[in-house]
């Protein structure tokens, strides 16, 4: 009979502390290491609209490539009103994301490709302009040497 004891004893025993020590990890892990599921949820959305962002900026990005490219080809000095009045309208365009997100600082970028893309128009226009006075200048200053 001693060793059928001592076996329920051990087994009891083992029984015993396997249940204590799962009812310790259960107690630990609900009530005094909570498991952060609540903010894994809101980095699951803060990834989900970091990369809708990401999108709207790709394709803000053909956007300003195609502006760029028609800013580069314009010819300022034939006297295009309605196409460069579409091109300023199209810069203006590009802020309206920032707008539309109640001027939330993730979508800036829109604000920020407008103002560079009418700095780069408006430089494009000033320097058509200096080309034009210089050359006139050059005649001018030509037909003088030649009546001299």
């Amino acid at each position: 009979m001693k060793l059928t004891e001592l076996f329920w004893k051990k087994t009891r025993f083992v029984l015993l502390f396997v249940f204590s020590i799962s009812v310790l990890f259960i107690v630990l892990t609900k009530f005094i290491f909570k498991i952060p599921i609540i903010e894994s949820r809101e980095l699951l959305e803060n990834i989900q609209t970091s990369e809708h962002i990401l999108e709207e900026q790709e394709a803000y990005l053909h956007k300003v490539k195609k502006l760029h490219k028609t800013i580069k080809e314009v010819d300022f000095g034939i006297n295009q009103v309605q196409k460069l009045n579409e091109i300023k309208v199209d810069i203006d365009l590009l802020q309206d994301i920032y707008k539309k997100n109640n001027m939330n600082n993730k979508y800036i970028f829109g604000v920020q490709a407008s103002k560079i893309l009418k700095i780069y128009f408006n430089s494009r226009e000033i320097l058509d302009k200096i080309e034009k006075n210089n050359e006139v200048l050059e005649k001018n200053l030509n037909e003088c040497k030649a009546n001299l």
